[in-house]
């Protein structure tokens, strides 16, 4: 193959590849009007209003700690764009815009470690990277996934160029990547200490002018994080201490510092491998087992003194240590989250390089029959006992949250949820894309045609819009419906209406948050009347009775409370998840 032909080639697959993640993403973004996700997607939005002076701080305390990385990407769109659906769509095209960079980024990295294989196939590789469901997944919504995942690329390909050729710019470019993304979520704590490991490792192994790069990146590293933990404080404190039950512990350190002590007692101990198990299944039925082959290979390459192995599978590993710490209880016997057990979004970001140096090992090794069984047994090993921890669960783990475990997710149905069932077809599935895999590989070492491995983005395609279509697109008609309820309200206050917005809160998914985001300027107050209020009508009306008359006031739409409302206020308005209650002024229509 020519040069000009090469180059041509090349550019052709970058087009599809960036084409095809266009299209996914506006395929669905006109028929998205909000948060997928709650309360996680509302509490980054909740820390950008707060710094433009609104104030979400009693809907915000509803929920956990979110850390304020992301924020500050979207405080710009929440200043430019005051129509919530419109802002909310504008923060996913910028979140496109990051996969599209991620893709190119992705380029760079593989021409430094899949340098066996040509270029056109790389370009390919890169694709099936950005491509990954989880990736096209988070991009289509308000979590900071999509910001984690550039960012981690982002990392990589600027420590593969410090390890190259150290330099104080270079060193400190990666100092504030690596700080922002520990903003962006404390759970990238695994990225920044292997941030700090190699930097000191360079510092003691590296030549004289090279240390001077080290030693400003790790002082500047180490003041960024103090600082990133001042700024945590305050944005604690100013968003999430207003409510009567303070959860900031949930996504904190405070919450999470006894599981390290636990894990020190043999209890806990066999407590941590346990719940591993689900997260080692997930990382094979996520990658078709080529995870497995791509950490094998680094290790092999790590063994043969190669920096640039070293730091990823350093990183991967601290991360996943980071998700097994902190979900150490989820396998426990009377666990219902399914997907705690066989998660992966707290590792996601790092999962699709390790999946296609896997691949590459496939491409560059022909005879690669050893590691596609050690995958495949290790996948098969880890699905034993998971239907094992499942089978014991005296919950039936009934509580599947899918859009935390997409890599998992194809065959779980929520009309009739089985989890052993899922577990089974997706291990199934694994081998059976794996085979596909290796199919198409044993057809490019025969022809050595690029594009027949183009198919390899295609599955991923497919299965990034079914990974959308199944927890995305079907819930966005309620949350229409929440966008209605915040447009009510928007039109009885022009119609004179200026009493307090009340919601009454009696647990379940923090849907008020679609309605907060959308009324910007006011400030939604929260009662907790409590579950059972309910059940003794003396006391619940004494309470309805305290509540001002003229406030206008939010229920769930399946409340029992709801009955009681209607005859305090001669007004009601369904739509969505709530029903307001209001007093209309006589003679008002």
């Amino acid at each position: 193959m020519g040069k000009e032909e090469n180059r041509q080639t090349c550019n052709l697959i970058s087009m599809i590849i960036v084409l095809s993640l266009v299209c996914l993403c506006m395929y669905g973004i006109l028929g998205v009007y909000g948060f997928s996700l709650f309360p996680d997607e509302f509490g980054y939005w909740a820390s950008a209003a707060r710094a433009l002076g609104y104030d979400f701080s009693e809907v915000a305390s509803m929920g956990s700690y979110y850390s304020y990385g992301y924020s500050l990407i979207l405080i710009p769109l929440l200043s430019v764009f005051k129509d919530s659906v419109i802002c909310y769509r504008a923060a996913v095209v910028v979140n496109l815009v990051l996969q599209i960079l991620s893709f190119f980024i992705m380029i760079r990295i593989l021409d430094d470690l899949a340098k066996g294989i040509k270029r056109p196939v790389r370009i390919i590789l890169a694709g099936s990277a950005v491509l990954y469901p989880s990736w096209v997944f988070y991009t289509q919504m308000t979590m900071s996934e999509a910001l984690l995942f550039f960012l981690y690329t982002l990392i990589i390909f600027i420590m593969i160029r410090f390890l190259k050729e150290p330099s104080v710019l270079k060193g400190i470019i990666l100092t504030l990547c690596t700080v922002y993304i520990y903003t962006v979520h404390m759970r990238t704590i695994g990225v920044a200490l292997s941030v700090f490991i190699m930097l000191m490792i360079k510092l003691i192994r590296g030549k004289d002018r090279e240390r001077a790069a080290c030693i400003v990146s790790a002082a500047l590293l180490t003041l960024g994080f103090v600082l990133a933990l001042f700024a945590k404080d305050i944005v604690q404190g100013l968003l999430y201490n207003s409510g009567p039950v303070i959860r900031t512990s949930v996504n904190d350190y405070s919450g999470q510092s006894g599981k390290l002590i636990e894990i020190l007692t043999p209890k806990g101990f066999a407590r941590f491998f346990v719940s591993m198990s689900g997260k080692i299944l997930y990382l094979g039925c996520a990658t078709f087992g080529t995870a497995f082959v791509g950490i094998y290979s680094l290790f092999r390459k790590m063994l043969k003194k190669d920096k640039n192995a070293f730091f990823i599978l350093m990183t991967s590993a601290f991360q996943f240590l980071v998700m097994c710490v902190y979900l150490l209880h989820s396998a426990d016997p009377g666990e219902k989250r399914f997907d705690l057990f066989v998660h992966g979004r707290y590792f996601d970001f790092a999962i699709p390089l390790l999946g296609v140096l896997g691949i590459y090992a496939f491409l560059e090794n022909k005879e690669c029959r050893k590691t596609i069984v050690f995958s495949s047994v290790l996948t098969a090993l880890s699905s034993v006992v998971a239907v094992l921890i499942v089978s014991l669960n005296r919950t039936g783990m009934s509580d599947p949250h899918g859009m935390l475990m997409i890599g998992m997710s194809y065959f779980l149905d929520l009309d009739d949820y089985r989890p052993v069932r899922t577990i089974i077809l997706s291990v199934l599935f694994s081998f059976a894309g794996a085979a596909v895999l290796i199919f198409l590989v044993s057809i490019y070492h025969r022809k050595h045609n690029a594009y027949v491995l183009l198919c390899i983005p295609l599955m991923l395609v497919v299965l990034g819009y079914s990974a959308c279509n199944h927890f995305i697109y079907v819930c966005q008609s309620y949350i229409y419906g929440d966008i209605q309820v915040a447009d009510k309200i928007t039109d009885l206050r022009i119609s004179g209406f200026g009493g307090d917005i009340i919601l009454l809160y009696e647990g379940g998914l923090e849907y008020i948050d679609t309605v907060q985001f959308r009324l910007r300027d006011e400030h939604i107050k929260v009662y907790y009347p409590g579950k059972d209020i309910s059940d003794h009508p003396e006391a619940l009306k004494k309470y309805i009775s305290e509540i001002p008359q003229k406030a206008i006031v939010l229920t769930d739409f399946e409340s029992s409370i709801n009955l009681s409302l209607d005859e305090s206020y001669n007004s009601s308005w369904e739509a969505g998840h709530f029903c307001i209650h209001y007093n209309r002024p006589d003679g008002d229509i």
